[in-house]
């Protein structure tokens, strides 16, 4: 679909900014996530204290019951991206409707049906991408299971019991991140809506919904609790 040549450069900025946003943040998740203290690094060493408890036991019930409610949450996700996929698919047709509609709204910007039908496809892209997330989080939470099947038992020597905790805690991070990125780009799909107001609101919104993001995962109170229950242990 070629680029209406009326878009204006708010729109266009708008787009670049949700861009490098999302993107950016994901990669800047990533990177510090080694080099200073956030959720993803505290539940990093939680999860694998979770498997090292594993190991320590031949009673699995009840964290065969955890890994099913985290499974859960990902197939529920999963299901819910279908639903929304099938509504933003029929929004597309009826994108000059949809435009007519939002241009009634107070300090709403007036945009063309191509344009419409851009933010549509756009928000469609970001969906699809969540549905990999989750369903491949829920597949990872899957195998997760079978290795916790597979555990060696309490009587095993450390250095076995140690080496399976490797794998199955990174299992373990593994299929959390991927859930992690399914829940961000749902977070995301906030300023893509917005934009369907104007790309002043979208900006604004981008901004918004990065800021609370950055603040919860480096600066949130249930970080800083997790952080005490760390510091006291170590003493």
């Amino acid at each position: 679909m070629a680029l209406p040549t009326d878009v204006a450069l708010a729109d266009i900025a708008a787009a670049v900014l949700f861009a490098a946003c999302w993107v950016g943040y994901g990669i800047l998740a990533q990177n510090v996530t080694g080099k200073r203290t956030s959720l993803l690094s505290i539940m990093r060493i939680f999860r694998r204290r979770w498997v090292e408890r594993m190991t320590e036991r031949d009673n699995h019930i009840g964290d065969a019951a955890l890994l099913s409610n985290l499974l859960r949450g990902a197939l529920f996700f999963a299901s819910t991206t279908v639903f929304i996929l099938g509504g933003l698919v029929a929004l597309l047709g009826t994108a000059p409707k949809v435009a007519e509609v939002i241009a009634q709204l107070p300090y709403a910007a007036p945009a063309g049906t191509r344009l419409a039908e851009i933010k549509a496809l756009i928000l469609i892209f970001v969906y699809i991408y969540a549905f990999f997330k989750f369903t491949w989080s829920a597949w990872q939470y899957n195998v997760l299971s079978i290795l916790v099947g597979g555990l060696p038992n309490a009587s095993a020597d450390a250095i076995t019991r140690r080496n399976y905790t490797d794998m199955a805690s990174r299992v373990l991070w593994l299929a959390g991140e991927s859930y992690n990125n399914g829940i961000r780009a749902y977070y995301f799909s906030i300023p893509l809506m917005a934009w369907f107001i104007g790309p002043i609101v979208c900006i604004v919104s981008t901004l918004v919904v990065t800021i609370v993001m950055y603040r919860r995962e480096f600066h949130s109170p249930m970080l800083r609790a997790l952080q005490e229950e760390l510091q006291e242990e170590l003493g």
